[in-house]
């Protein structure tokens, strides 16, 4: 590269609560290993100034990242806004990478003020928006507009925008987007930090189990709706009956007092000593290695960290069949997928998966090099460095080139 090249100045931009989530490991880690000589990573994040428990700057400044944070008072904050915009003009920023919808609304706004600023865009999770799954017409409405609105932005910025899994990428072509609008970049992770033999199972221990006994796990958001929570409870609660050594856990916080409803749920189904809580955890490689299977019970997501996180620490992993999971689990080969909310189906896959000692091991193996072989992160960074250095060039299409596997 010549000597008088200037490394393009990123402004990656994301909003979340507390310790977040799979996006923001996304965000912190890519701007942690980007090659400085060629990019010059921001991380920025908007937040409520009333979430004391926001984790988020700690890490970045732990990982020695240069980080900013903006409060963001209300839903639509105009004084936020231009915070950013001098925050862009005064760093020299040419590329604003955005994770989620209000970011997306922002950057617009951004722009508007700094044109020169380039837009780009991830979907970490694009939901379908069903009338079934509202509770009134309004919520319904509300949700279909804003799904509107942010199509409507997505066709305003740079394209291809990313999606993060090929579902979600046809999830978007159905709700209006052109196909040829947008390209995957699936998740992927680091395969040299999240290795088994990293992790203590710390949480064998503080659970007080025995030695015989399985413990089956799940990492969730209480927040997020779209993670099904209560099938995973009834899939627990119907295992138990067939099975005396099994516990179930779930590691994640949720909003106010989201953590207590959910346990007073449990305690419904008569669950109290078989299904624990542990709320928000930062060791996470000591809680997968804790697990003796993953259970996820989602019924929609994008392509999740959560289940990248357990393969690449060998647990083996049951699912529901659901957006991007089949591009990464195969079905009765890296672990088995199972239908959407089908209590019965996921029930029998614990139940028959713990019974079988050489599957599990097979599972645990056959995941890890699937990972290694198609979801290194270090390949995803270098596609998305070239994913930067083509917008901020304002490239043709034809130079864009981000193939990681």
């Amino acid at each position: 590269m010549p000597e008088f090249f200037v490394p393009v100045k990123v402004m990656d931009f994301r909003g979340t609560y507390k310790g977040g989530g799979g996006p923001d490991k996304t965000v912190l880690y890519s701007a942690f290993l980007h090659d400085k000589s060629k990019l010059d990573v921001r991380v920025v994040y908007i937040r409520d100034p009333r979430d004391k428990e926001f984790q988020i700057g700690d890490r970045a400044r732990k990982m020695g990242l240069s980080y900013s944070e903006f409060e963001d008072r209300r839903f639509f904050d105009w004084g936020c806004i231009r915070q950013l915009a001098g925050f862009v003009r005064r760093e020299k920023i040419r590329v604003i990478h955005s994770h989620d919808d209000k970011t997306s609304l922002y950057g617009f706004f951004v722009k508007l003020l700094v044109p020169a600023v380039q837009i780009v865009f991830t979907v970490h999770l694009h939901t379908p928006v069903q009338r079934e799954s509202y509770p009134s017409i309004l919520s319904y409405l509300n949700a279909r507009f804003r799904r509107f609105t942010v199509i409507w932005l997505m066709k305003r910025y740079i394209k291809p925008v990313m999606a993060v899994s090929d579902h979600t990428r046809q999830s978007l072509a159905d709700d209006g987007l052109p196909l040829e609008s947008s390209i995957t970049l699936r998740n992927c992770i680091d395969v040299d930090s999240w290795k088994r033999d990293v992790g203590r199972p710390v949480l064998r221990s503080e659970l007080k189990l025995e030695d015989n006994t399985f413990l089956v796990g799940t990492v969730a958001r209480i927040a997020q709706r779209h993670k099904d929570l209560p099938t995973f409870y009834r899939v627990a609660a119907k295992v138990c009956k067939q099975l005396d050594n099994v516990r179930f856990v779930i590691v994640g916080d949720g909003y106010g007092d989201l953590l207590k409803k959910a346990q007073r749920e449990v305690r419904k189904l008569g669950l109290d000593h078989k299904l624990h809580f542990t709320g928000h955890r930062n060791d996470l490689f000591d809680i997968y290695r804790s697990f003796d299977l993953f259970l996820m019970t989602s019924f929609t997501e994008g392509m999740p960290n959560t289940v990248l996180e357990a393969m690449a620490m060998e647990v083996p992993v049951i699912s529901t069949r659901v957006a991007g999971v089949p591009e990464l689990v195969e079905d009765g080969k890296t672990g088995v997928l199972c239908p959407i909310g089908d209590v019965e189906a996921l029930s029998q896959a614990v139940v028959a998966l713990l019974g079988n000692r050489e599957m599990l091991e097979s599972f645990a193996s056959t995941g890890r090099r699937r990972i290694e072989a198609h979801f290194d992160f270090k390949k995803r960074v270098k596609a998305l460095e070239n994913y930067y250095l083509w917008a901020a060039a304002q490239s043709p299409r034809e130079a864009l080139n981000i193939e990681i596997s």
